[in-house]
């Protein structure tokens, strides 16, 4: 039928689902990896207990599942949690009128999920250090050459990350080669800046649907689409969308750690509304991390708890062969001026 014959709706229509099919990509396609968390388990080391907030509670942070698609570009993530994720509304969080909705753009505002990628699954290539603030350390067999940090606010977490791993380099650089003229700043800075451009993701395109998020990260980053055969180590923490200014803490005759993170909200003993509750007093730093993706046999529970062994990966299929070149140029995961950053 000739192209001038065809009637003006029809067109319409087809035009319609051609788009539509585009806006899907290959969400329809079969997945790439999908990996499944246990229902019920946002509970950290098992004390660990949700702010006294009405946007939060069981099931909010329960990460069931992270699937992964085929996408023009690059790569489709897909993490799904027990409960719908909270929207930002309009309610004003500032004395200058800023909103909700204002700081977080994306379509959400309670969480981070951070996802840290084993290209290459060798023990002593990458880094074991989680981002600042997490307080985790990977197992050396799960060490990380690139890390996603899907947040509310990502170019504000890309600046935080910026200056606590600025922080770290400077104090390393200054205890190895004492005083710093202006030419070693720039170079330290600039490479801070590629270490987190070689390394860490923010995403930026986003889209939220019940209790679904999907984020895109491009093959350039990457190296190609994601892989079944890598290692994925997946936490989820709570978020905070402003960088604050650490002050101690007089309540429980306890004082408050100073935060060192990566827009993640805290945790301390007995119950807040500013941070999660349950936390233990005394001993090593406790990591606030909500949920956590573990392979077979391992305990979110112990890897959360006061002896905090080691995080190992979950490899979606173990079987498959690992390239010789993945992961990129050695050492890109680690910390900027080979200093571990804060964790």
């Amino acid at each position: 039928m000739p192209l001038r014959s065809v009637p003006p709706r029809f067109l319409s229509l087809l035009l319609l689902a051609v788009l539509a099919s585009a806006c899907r990509g290959t969400r329809g396609a079969t997945p790439l990896f999908s990996l499944e968390d246990p229902r019920g388990d946002d509970h950290g080391d098992g004390e660990l207990s949700y702010p006294l907030r009405e946007d939060l509670g069981p099931g909010a942070m329960d990460l069931l599942s992270l699937r992964a698609w085929p996408e023009s570009g690059g790569t489709r993530f897909e993490a799904t949690f027990a409960r719908p994720i909270a929207s930002p509304t309009a309610r004003t969080v500032d004395g200058v009128g800023t909103t909700l909705v204002d700081q977080a753009r994306l379509g959400f505002y309670t969480f981070n999920l951070d996802v840290y990628v084993d290209q290459d699954r060798r023990e002593g290539s990458g880094s074991t250090d989680t981002l600042p603030g997490r307080r985790l350390v990977l197992a050396p067999g799960s060490a990380w050459e690139k890390a996603i940090l899907l947040s509310p606010r990502p170019l504000e977490a890309r600046d935080s990350l910026r200056a606590l791993w600025r922080e770290a380099a400077l104090a390393e650089a200054q205890r190895t080669q004492g005083s710093l003229g202006g030419p070693a700043l720039k170079a330290l800075e600039a490479e801070v800046e590629r270490r987190i451009d070689a390394s860490v993701f923010f995403p930026t395109r986003a889209n939220v649907t019940g209790a679904r998020v999907s984020f895109f990260v491009p093959e350039s980053f990457l190296g190609g689409p994601a892989s079944a055969s890598w290692g994925y180590a997946v936490a989820v923490t709570g978020a905070v969308l402003t960088r604050r200014v650490s002050m101690p803490a007089f309540l429980w005759g306890v004082a408050a750690p100073p935060e060192q993170g990566v827009m993640v909200l805290g945790i301390g003993p007995g119950v807040s509304h500013e941070r999660f509750g349950g936390g233990r007093v005394g001993g090593a730093p406790q990591s606030p991390v909500v949920d956590l993706m573990v392979p077979e046999g391992v305990r979110q529970e112990d890897v959360l708890g006061p002896e905090a062994p080691p995080w190992p990966a979950v490899v979606p299929d173990a079987s498959l062969p690992q390239a010789p070149d993945a992961g990129g140029a050695a050492g890109q995961g680690e910390a900027p001026g080979g200093a571990a950053p804060p964790g």
